[in-house]
């Protein structure tokens, strides 16, 4: 598996640059076509047919225009950002669409989907508030999360994989690949159940070294005692191992039809310090 296509979503907020040039770093080391990604979002114009709003239509029409002159002045300074990065193959597009909708539908067809962690400050507008977490649930695609605050050009020299013999766990282990044959260092974490020591014969832990290893990838192995939350715990090993790049599966179930994420996934997302590369 290599990443071919990486998708980036891009937005007006100041972000974005930050976003940009990690995904055109990552193009640029594995060869990648680099799509940003610019949804105009929908004109949040409530219309009464009636004669009491003659100017209705019209305002829709500039609200409108505003919006896709704002996308595609967010498309042209990607362009001149990735040619600048040195990205060999790029494109970007204007999507006349809410931005969820847009980059689950683009992001389907490719192999990396890099967007930004929410801000607790106010979010930029059109973009939901749990819009990464969305874009974990329904793409299908391994998803690239930027935390709101630092910069970072080259994540992945040091790898902290939350392990578990989980499905979503296996996916995101099998998406990192690309990532994981460069790193320097990997480091698989599984943190047990309250006060547990690490099972005899671990076999799901073995399993995933010695399959990292027939890729040419020496992981090391390291099960922690719960003693605090699982989302608490890998924040602290990541802080401890000095790790630039979080490896996990994204935990979810449907909850009177809507899709949600599991407690220990909310809280890495919400507190994250570094990238995370999550896989649903």
């Amino acid at each position: 598996m290599s990443y071919k296509t990486i998708l980036v979503a891009l937005d007006a907020g100041p972000r974005c640059a930050v976003r940009v040039a990690l995904a055109a770093g990552l193009a640029a080391r594995h060869d990648s076509h680099l799509i940003g990604l610019a949804p105009t979002g929908l004109p949040d114009v409530i219309v009464s047919m009636n004669s009491l709003v003659p100017d209705a239509v019209e305002c829709i029409q500039l609200s409108a225009s505003f919006l896709r002159e704002r996308a595609g002045n967010v498309a042209r300074m990607f362009e001149e950002q990735a040619a600048a990065a040195g990205v060999r193959s790029f494109e970007a597009r204007v999507a006349e669409d809410e931005p969820l909708d847009a980059v689950v539908r683009v992001g389907r067809c490719c192999d990396l989907v890099v967007v930004g962690q929410t801000d607790p400050r106010p979010s930029v507008e059109g973009v939901a508030g749990d819009f990464p977490q969305q874009v974990v649930l329904h793409t299908g695609t391994p998803v690239l999360i930027v935390p709101f605050a630092g910069s970072y050009a080259a994540p992945g020299q040091r790898v902290a994989i939350a392990w578990k013999g989980t499905r979503e766990a296996a996916r995101a282990l099998h998406d990192a690949l690309p990532l994981l044959r460069s790193a320097a260092r990997v480091v698989l974490l599984e943190i047990g159940e309250n006060g547990a020591e690490a099972p005899p014969g671990d076999d799901a832990m073995r399993d995933a070294r010695s399959w990292l290893g027939r890729h040419g990838i020496a992981a090391e192995a390291r099960f922690e005692p719960r003693s605090i939350d699982v989302g608490d715990a890998v924040l602290s090993l990541v802080s401890e191992l000095s790790s630039d790049l979080v490896v996990m599966g994204g935990y979810g179930h449907s909850r009177l039809r809507e899709w949600v994420l599991g407690g220990a996934t909310r809280q890495l997302l919400a507190q994250m310090t570094v990238p995370v590369l999550m896989s649903h």
